[in-house]
Parts: C-alpha cells; sequence; structure tokens
C-alpha cells in the first residue's frame, strides 16, 4: 500500500477539478497514505481547497523552476508519481528526482522516464475526461460511476465572498461567466448573456453578478452595463478561493464552457452551460 504520493497535476482549472474525482476516490482506498500535488502557483489554491490533498509543490516556469522542483520533490521521498499531463516536462520531474515508480500515459518521447505506461480504455459510455485519470491511478476497474468533485471553502473567503456581494440586496444572486479561454469560439455571445440576465431580473427579485478574470474584465463591464441596475461586475477583483466561495453563494449559474463551469460544480451550485466547439460529452461538468 502506497504511504507516500505525488500527482503531477494539470495546469488548467477545469483539468484540474476533472481529475479530482480520481484523487478522492484513490484517498478513500487508501486513507493513510500521504497525497501531494506538484502544480503552477495559478492552480495551487484550488488543490489547498481539497480535503484529500496533503500538501502541494509549487511548480515554477522555465528550466530552473523544473530543477528546483525536482530537488524538492526527490527530498519528499515518494512512493510512486502520477503523471496527469501528457507532456514532456511532467514526466521529466519526476524521473529527476529519482521517484522509483512513475505512472502515466505514453507520448511526447517521454515513454523512458515512465516505469508504468498506462494504455488508457476506451469503453462505450467512457468518454468522459475523468476517466483518464482515473485509468492513470489504477482505479477504472469496476467503477461504474464517477463521483462529483468536491471543494471545502475556508470560511473566511466566504465572508469576503458575501462583503463583494453588499452593494446589493436581492433575494438570491444569478451568477454570469460569459468569458471562456481561447476567445469568441467557446463563448456565447455578450448580447445573449444580456438578455438572460434581463430576463432573470424580470421574473423574480435577483441580482445579477457578472464574473470572469482581469483580461476579461472589459467584456464584463459590457455585460453588465447592458443589464443594467442589480447588476455589478467583479472580474479581476476575485481571488481563486474567493471566487469559489462567491459561486457557493448563488442560486444558479451560466457560463460558457470554462474552468469557472467546473469551479461552480465542484462547489455544489446548479449550472447552465453553453457548449460551443468542444464535445460536452467529455467535458460535461461532474455532478
Amino acid at each position: 500500500m502506497p504511504v507516500n504520493v505525488l500527482i503531477c497535476g494539470t495546469n488548467w482549472l477545469g483539468d484540474s477539478i476533472m481529475s479530482m474525482p480520481a484523487v478522492q476516490l484513490f484517498k478513500i482506498n487508501n486513507p493513510s497514505c500521504k497525497i501531494t500535488v506538484l502544480i503552477k502557483s495559478k492552480i495551487e489554491t484550488l488543490w489547498m481547497m481539497c480535503s484529500c490533498v496533503d500538501a502541494v509543490i509549487d511548480l515554477r516556469g522555465g528550466v530552473l523552476g523544473s530543477l528546483k522542483a525536482a530537488v524538492k520533490v526527490r527530498e519528499c521521498g515518494f512512493d510512486g508519481a502520477f503523471i496527469f499531463p501528457n507532456s514532456f516536462r511532467s514526466a521529466l520531474i519526476p524521473f529527476l528526482a529519482r521517484v522509483p515508480v512513475r505512472t502515466g500515459v505514453p507520448g511526447h518521447q517521454r515513454q523512458g522516464m515512465l516505469t508504468d505506461l498506462i494504455r488508457l480504455k476506451e469503453e462505450h459510455g467512457r468518454r468522459h475526461q475523468a476517466w483518464e485519470y482515473l485509468d492513470i491511478m489504477g482505479l477504472s476497474e469496476g467503477c461504474t460511476e464517477i463521483a462529483a468533485p468536491s471543494l471545502s471553502i475556508p470560511e473566511q473567503e466566504t465572508t469576503k465572498a458575501r462583503e463583494l456581494l453588499g452593494q446589493i440586496k436581492p433575494k438570491s444572486w444569478i451568477g454570469l461567466m460569459p468569458g471562456a479561454a481561447y476567445g469568441p469560439a467557446k463563448r456565447w455571445p455578450a448580447e445573449y448573456f444580456i438578455k438572460a440576465g434581463r430576463m432573470l431580473l424580470e421574473s423574480d427579485d435577483y441580482g445579477i453578478v457578472v464574473m470572469g478574470t482581469k483580461g476579461e474584465a472589459a467584456l464584463c463591464g459590457e455585460v453588465r452595463d447592458g443589464i443594467g441596475k442589480r447588476a455589478i461586475s467583479l472580474a479581476g477583483r476575485t481571488s481563486l478561493p474567493e471566487l469559489a466561495a462567491l459561486l457557493g453563494l448563488f442560486r444558479a449559474v451560466i457560463t460558457n464552457d470554462s474552468g469557472g463551469m467546473h469551479l461552480a460544480t465542484a462547489v455544489g451550485t446548479p449550472v447552465v452551460a453553453i457548449v460551443g466547439t468542444t464535445d460536452p460529452a467529455k467535458t460535461v461538468p461532474l455532478g
């Protein structure tokens, strides 16, 4: 039974959340095992809200960042590493750190750095990306259903979220997230978000909160202005834990296929997701 395990995590918010069910199930099956996630700093606070994870190692960019991470990994004395990304770098770090068991999928000229090569199963009904992580961790055999990801929001973050919402006092809040990575190809048009927001305000005493990254502030401001009164924009004003806490306070969230979509489901908020160029069967929100 493993005692000290490293997980080389994915670098995108949505992918990280879709990998959580596998990590959660591994912890249930190995309750005494210490789980550490190696991840870039932008996702670090996400894993710190995952109760099945015991520690996080920050992965910095560039060659120097990889070397420093390898030194830190070696100092931790891991029994094994599960490598979620398909990249060369993600396999290189545990290889340099001499982690004795290194498990991942082949490709990108990294087979020689892995001790256990995993061939992903392609059975009917298992198209969702979350099954890939279950395969890598050896958990898919006999598993018939993927559990929802779960986050534990610190109370101080919920308090901050309530303070941010103090500008409006509706009966309940609805969140709108009009942005998405990769630009317009994955975005429902802003005017449709505006129309949806106006319809919601006509039907009940809601407050509308438009959210996004700092780079999406202009887009979110356009949606807020188009909706009018009882709408605010908090784009670029929240940390990842604050955003998670905000989403947990909402009655529902309308969103594009994005990391925010997965974050909302991970805190248990009902989601309406508009999917564009991607395959919804592969990345549908879990839960």
